[in-house]
């Protein structure tokens, strides 16, 4: 009987995880359809599977990344990153885990971030476990995080965007970014060490992300603001 246990228990862990892949998920679209509070500056909508973008905490010989590129014509303030995002090779989604947001000049060629990867960002955010939020979407996940203070780009500069979760293979398996078409000023990149894609490959789509001013996330800052000058 103990045997028995033991390779049944072998072949659920085995259904879990596999190799370590740079593509995955389900392919799916979003059934989003914003508030009346937001204006949508950046939109590029999910239309295909997922790309790896994860910092392997477990396995860190196999770190990934992807991300995409922006550009305004005028000067242009967010308050709002939205972004898909899907699961595979673990027991699916979603999985409470931090993210990484990096904001990258372009390298000065029109298709790709500056290197080194992460430690050249001109801006980053380590956001913590419940510091964003997360939602089933179709067959993928929704994600939002705040940016505070407001996010500015300034006109005609292209920069990148890198969005990755920090979670360990082990048990939870692969996340990416899910991929977005048609394709935006240039395709998204990706770097995943330990699978030889080096840092920033070019894809063929762009990444699904979306850039919001939310009126809402305003108000509520300045009502506060008022609220703490009254004491």
């Amino acid at each position: 009987m103990k045997l028995v246990i033991f390779v049944l228990a072998l072949a659920v862990a085995l259904s879990f995880a596999g190799e370590i892949t740079p593509f995955g998920g389900t392919a799916g679209t979003s059934t989003w359809s914003g508030t009346d509070a937001e204006t949508v500056y950046w939109t590029a909508p999910p239309t295909g599977g997922a790309m790896g973008s994860q910092n392997f905490i477990d396995e860190p010989t196999y770190d990934a990344g992807v991300a995409d590129d922006c550009e305004f014509a005028v000067a242009t303030s967010v308050n709002k990153i939205r972004w898909w995002g899907g699961y595979w090779n673990g027991g699916g989604g979603p999985v409470d885990s931090p993210i990484e947001i990096y904001l990258y000049l372009d390298d000065g060629t029109g298709n790709a971030p500056t290197l080194p990867q992460h430690s050249s960002a001109i801006q980053s955010w380590m956001v913590s476990s419940g510091g964003y939020t997360e939602v089933a979407d179709g067959a993928n996940f929704m994600c939002e995080f705040v940016f505070s203070p407001w996010l500015d780009f300034d006109a005609g500069q292209k920069y990148w965007i890198e969005v990755r979760k920090a979670m360990p293979f082990a048990g939870a398996g692969q996340y990416g970014w899910i991929e977005s078409e048609p394709v935006q000023l240039s395709p998204c990149v990706q770097g995943f060490d330990g699978l030889g894609i080096v840092w920033w490959t070019p894809g063929t789509t762009d990444a699904a992300f979306e850039l919001v001013f939310d009126d809402a996330l305003a108000l509520e800052r300045s009502t506060w603001a008022g609220i703490k000058a009254n004491f």
